[in-house]
């Protein structure tokens, strides 16, 4: 199948890309730098989606790289939602037949006590309301009949590079992690291979359409969380980090770590998609050990 990919040189981009084109996708990349093969000009854009079977767009500013100020919230939504409705023009208006997107978890809101799954209705901060306005940006490819539209809402992401793990792993080597707060938030994670193995699912399976939580079926407490991180490294994990400190330090975005969510994939599970860790130990020793 020919793809279009965007975000491609992220982290979960990067090794989608070499997940596709090991499992014998011809592989397209939109960029706006020197590593892509077609840019974000339109005409340009256009033209690349009618020549490939299938869009997947990962493209989007990093939710959690700067504090979200008036003009990062700004440049968080417009990085995602215009160019969403963008590619999803170009797919209806050129016979494109796939058109997949990541969304995220954050959809949902936050919650001690509540359980999500695909079909609750959206939260009510920030992030959710980014999340609708994201999703909400397909809808030129929803309404074309002859394609086929699925989003993935993705969780916190547990793999080296530039996801949450990453950031994590200094002050546990170090012996001085601990959870957040008081740890009774929920984290709701998935393995970086199962999360790329989701899309590749997608992607390949004809009845795939709609949304999909990409979280491993089992979330955690924070404090559990840090438990077996500690475990797998084998360092104390018991030193936690004030909640108003995280917020002095982040700002607003540090709600969505502190709140935490509780979101499974019965959706996925109950279309056939099998995770290799549905378990956090395990997931952790294959990343760590």
């Amino acid at each position: 199948m020919h793809v279009l990919l965007t975000g491609a040189t992220g982290f979960i981009g990067s090794r989608l890309q070499t997940r596709l084109s090991s499992s014998g996708h011809h592989v397209t990349i939109v960029s706006r730098g020197s590593h892509g093969d077609v840019t974000w000009d339109p005409d340009g854009l256009r033209a690349a989606v009618g020549r490939n079977d299938a869009v997947i767009h990962l493209a989007g500013e990093n939710l959690f790289g700067r504090r979200w100020s008036t003009t990062q919230k700004a440049r968080l939504v417009s990085s995602r939602v215009q160019t969403t409705r963008a590619l999803a023009q170009a797919v209806a208006d050129t016979g494109c037949h796939v058109f997949i997107t990541a969304s995220a978890i954050g959809y949902y809101g936050t919650s001690d006590e509540r359980r999500f799954v695909v079909g609750d209705e959206p939260g009510h901060d920030f992030l959710a309301r980014l999340c609708v306005d994201w999703e909400t940006a397909r809808q030129p490819a929803l309404d074309a009949p002859s394609v086929r539209t699925a989003t993935i809402r993705t969780g916190v992401v547990q793999g080296l590079g530039d996801g949450a793990l990453q950031k994590m792993l200094l002050p546990f080597k170090l012996g001085i992690g601990g959870p957040m707060s008081h740890g009774r938030q929920w984290v709701s994670w998935v393995h970086l291979d199962d999360l790329v193995g989701m899309f590749l699912w997608v992607l390949e399976n004809d009845q795939a359409r709609g949304e999909y939580n990409g979280t491993a079926p089992h979330p955690v407490s924070n404090a559990e969380l840090s438990r077996t991180l500690g475990r797998v490294l084998h360092r104390p994990a018991v030193i936690p980090m004030p909640g108003i400190m995280l917020r002095l330090a982040l700002g607003e975005v540090a709600g969505v770590v502190l709140d935490g969510q509780h979101v499974t994939p019965t959706r996925a599970l109950a279309s056939g998609f099998t995770f290799r860790f549905p378990e956090l130990e395990p997931a952790l020793r294959e990343i760590l050990v």
